[in-house]
C-alpha cells in the first residue's frame, strides 16, 4: 500500500496543500480496499465506483487550477495505473479461478478513474480559459476608444464598456434594465435618425454621423448601430457605438491606435500581406506562437520566411500562389519546426478587396494547436492501456479453461490413472481438441491485433451471394431455421477478399441461428444505395439489450456461454479493411440487423 502512494506522491506534492495531500492518501487507500473487494468477490456495482470518480474529477480541477504542467499530469496518471497494477496483482490471496475475470473489472474501473481525473484536469483548464477570455474580452472593450451600449429587442440595457460610465458618471446598477428611451433623452446629446432602430432590427448596419460647430471648429460624431444574431440568424440585441467628438484627423489616429490594440489583443496569431506577398501586419501573438520578432518579419516577402520555418517542403510552393487566385483557406493543419521547436497550427485565410472587388492583399490567421494535439495523444494512450489491459485478461480467462483440461488429463495420465490403451483415443478425442480451441482463441486474435491485408479480386456480386447462401442452408435446416434470400438480378461488380468476406458472413449468419433456436426465421438481402452495396443479415431474436450494443465489437465480450467474443470484433475489422463499414441495429423483442456495406470502385 506503502508504495502506490509514494509513486505519485513525488509528482503531487507540490501541486497539494497539505490538507489535500492527507485527503488524496486516504482516497488512494479507500481505492485499494475497494478493488481488493472486487478481486475476492467478482462486482463491479457502477454506484459503488461513483464517490471514487467524483473524488477524481475534484482531483483533476485542483492539480489544473494549482497550475500542474500537462506532462506532470500523465506521469502520474501512469504511476497510479501501474502502482495499483502492482499492488493488486502482487497479493497472493487475490488469485482464484476468476481472476482474470475480475482483473478486467478492475483495469476497466482504474481507466475510468484515470480518464475522470483528466476529465476535471481539461475541464479546469477549459473554465480557467473561459474566464481570461471574459477578461481580456473587457479589457478590450475598456480600452477602446468608442463608448459601446448593448441593448436587447426591447430596448433594455444589457452591457456597457467602462468609457460610458466615465463620460457620465454613472455605475452599472443605475442603467442595466431601463430603457432605451429614458436613457438617450437624459444623456445623449446626439440623437439618431428616426427610422436607425428600426433598420438596425431587420438586420442592417446603421452608421451615421453627426456634424456640430465648436468654438474649436468642426467637430464630429460617429455612431453606429450594429444587429448581433443568434444562431438561428434572428437578431437578439443590438449594439450601439459612439466615437468620441474629435477632429477629422484626431479620428484617424485614433482609429489607427484603436486597429493596433486589437490586433494586439487577439488570442490568435495575425499576418497581414499585400498585394505582393509581402507582410505588412503582425501582431503579438504571432510572435509568441513563432517566436520571431516583428522587426525580423515586417517588409520580408511572405515565401521566404515560409520556406526558412515550414518542415514540409511539398507545401513549400502551396500558399502563395493560392493567394494570387484569391482563394481563401480554410482549417489547414500544419506541424513547423521553428528555432528548434516543433509546433503544430491551424491556419485560416482570407484575400483582402478593396472598393472596386479586386484583390489587395490577404490575412492569415494562425492558432497554435500544440497543447490541443498533446492532450489528445494523451487520452489515446490511455485508452491503449486500457485496451491493452481487455486483450490481456481475455486472453488469459479464454486460454486457461482448454489449458486446465489438458493439464488434468496429462496428471491423470502421468499418476497411471488411465489406462494406456485408452491413451490415443483419449489424446484424440479430448487433448488434441482442447488444444485446437486454445490454438483457434490466439488465431482470432491476431487476426484482431493484426489482421491480414484482404487479397482484392473483382467478383460477380450476385454469384458470391448465393454461394453465402449455400454454405449456411445445410445449417439452417439443421436448427430447424427458416431461410429467406432476397437478391436482386443486376448487381454491379465489387472488389473483395472472397475467403475474408464469406467469414464474416459465416460469423453473421451462425449468430442468428444461436440466438433463434429452432422455427426462427432468418432474412438474408441485398441493395445497392448511393454508391455501396448493403448486405443485411436480419434475425427475428430477441434482439440486444440497449446497454450492451455499444460493445459488441469489443474483443471478448460475449453473452453465450460457449462463445469467445472474437467473431464480431473480426468481422469488423475484415469489413474495415475492404473499405466498407458493419453497423448493427437492433431492439430488444424485434431481433436484429446486421448491415455490411462495400462500396463499389468507379
Amino acid at each position: 500500500m506503502k508504495r502506490v502512494l509514494e509513486i505519485a506522491e513525488r509528482e503531487l506534492v507540490a501541486y497539494l496543500r497539505e490538507q489535500e495531500m492527507r485527503e488524496y492518501k486516504e482516497r488512494m487507500n479507500e481505492l485499494v480496499d475497494f478493488f481488493r473487494t472486487i478481486m475476492r468477490e467478482g462486482a463491479l456495482e457502477e454506484s459503488s465506483l461513483t464517490p471514487h470518480l467524483a473524488y477524481a474529477t475534484v482531483l483533476g480541477s485542483r492539480l489544473a487550477m494549482n497550475n500542474m504542467p500537462l506532462e506532470a499530469l500523465l506521469q502520474v496518471m501512469k504511476h497510479m495505473r501501474l502502482g495499483m497494477t502492482r499492488v493488486l496483482l502482487g497479493d497472493p490471496t487475490l488469485q482464484g479461478e476468476a481472476y482474470a475475470q475480475r482483473m478486467l473489472l478492475i483495469t476497466e474501473g482504474l481507466t475510468d478513474l484515470l480518464n475522470r481525473l483528466f476529465l476535471g484536469f481539461h475541464e479546469q483548464q477549459q473554465e480557467e480559459l473561459v474566464k481570461m477570455y471574459e477578461q481580456q474580452r473587457n479589457q478590450v472593450l475598456d480600452a477602446l476608444p468608442v463608448s459601446i451600449v448593448v441593448y436587447d429587442i426591447e430596448e433594455r440595457f444589457l452591457f456597457a464598456n467602462s468609457r460610458v460610465y466615465a463620460n457620465n458618471g454613472l455605475t452599472p446598477e443605475q442603467v442595466i434594465g431601463r430603457h432605451r428611451n429614458e436613457l438617450t433623452d437624459a444623456y445623449n446629446r446626439f440623437p439618431e435618425p428616426d427610422d436607425a432602430w428600426e433598420l438596425a432590427l431587420k438586420g442592417e448596419w446603421v452608421k451615421f454621423r453627426v456634424e456640430s460647430v465648436t468654438e474649436d471648429g468642426l467637430s464630429l460624431n460617429d455612431k453606429e448601430l450594429l444587429p448581433l444574431r443568434n444562431k438561428e440568424g434572428d437578431v437578439v440585441a443590438i449594439v450601439v457605438m459612439s466615437h468620441p467628438e474629435v477632429s477629422e484627423k484626431e479620428r484617424l489616429y485614433n482609429l489607427q491606435k484603436q486597429f493596433s490594440f486589437v490586433l494586439n489583443s487577439m488570442n490568435s496569431g495575425l499576418l497581414v500581406l499585400n498585394q505582393d506577398m509581402v507582410v505588412t501586419g503582425y501582431n503579438k501573438k504571432a510572435e509568441q506562437i513563432f517566436h520571431i520578432p516583428a522587426e525580423n518579419v515586417l517588409g520580408r516577402d511572405l515565401h521566404d520566411l515560409y520556406v526558412t520555418h515550414v518542415d514540409d517542403k511539398r507545401e513549400q510552393a502551396e500558399i502563395p500562389p493560392r493567394f494570387m487566385l484569391s482563394k481563401p483557406i480554410r482549417d489547414k493543419q500544419r506541424t513547423l519546426t521553428v528555432d528548434e521547436r516543433t509546433i503544430t497550427v491551424r491556419i485560416d485565410g482570407n484575400p483582402i478587396h478593396d472598393a472596386n472587388g479586386r484583390t489587395a492583399g490577404y490575412v492569415l490567421i494562425i492558432d497554435d494547436l500544440t497543447e490541443l494535439v498533446a492532450m489528445r495523444e494523451a487520452m489515446m494512450r490511455n485508452e491503449k492501456f486500457a485496451l491493452i489491459g481487455q486483450f490481456a485478461a481475455g486472453i488469459a480467462h479464454e486460454i486457461r479453461n482448454p489449458l486446465t483440461t489438458v493439464n488434468g488429463f496429462l496428471q491423470l495420465f502421468a499418476k497411471g490413472s488411465t489406462p494406456q490403451e485408452k491413451f490415443l483415443e483419449l489424446t484424440r478425442t479430448l487433448l488434441l481438441a482442447e488444444l485446437g480451441r486454445a490454438n483457434s482463441i490466439l488465431s482470432d486474435f491476431l487476426m484482431i491485433s493484426r489482421p491480414t491485408a484482404p487479397k482484392m479480386t473483382e467478383v460477380d456480386t450476385g454469384q458470391f451471394f448465393r454461394d453465402v447462401v449455400r454454405l449456411i442452408e445445410s445449417e439452417a435446416h439443421l436448427k430447424g431455421v427458416e431461410l429467406y434470400v432476397d437478391v436482386p438480378d443486376e448487381l454491379p461488380t465489387l472488389s473483395l477478399d472472397v475467403q475474408q468476406m464469406k467469414q464474416v458472413f459465416l460469423n453473421l449468419c451462425k449468430n442468428g441461428f444461436d440466438v433463434m433456436g429452432p422455427d426462427g426465421v432468418l432474412t438474408l438481402q441485398v441493395a445497392v444505395s448511393e454508391g455501396e452495396v448493403v448486405f443485411e443479415v436480419i434475425d427475428r431474436g430477441p434482439g440486444i439489450p440497449a446497454k450492451e450494443l455499444p460493445r459488441i465489437f469489443e474483443p471478448f465480450f460475449t453473452t453465450k456461454s460457449h462463445g469467445t467474443g472474437l467473431g464480431l470484433p473480426i468481422s469488423h475489422r475484415i469489413v474495415e479493411g475492404h473499405g466498407g463499414r458493419l453497423e448493427v441495429r437492433s431492439t430488444e423483442g424485434a431481433g436484429t440487423t446486421f448491415a455490411v456495406a462495400i462500396p463499389v470502385r468507379a
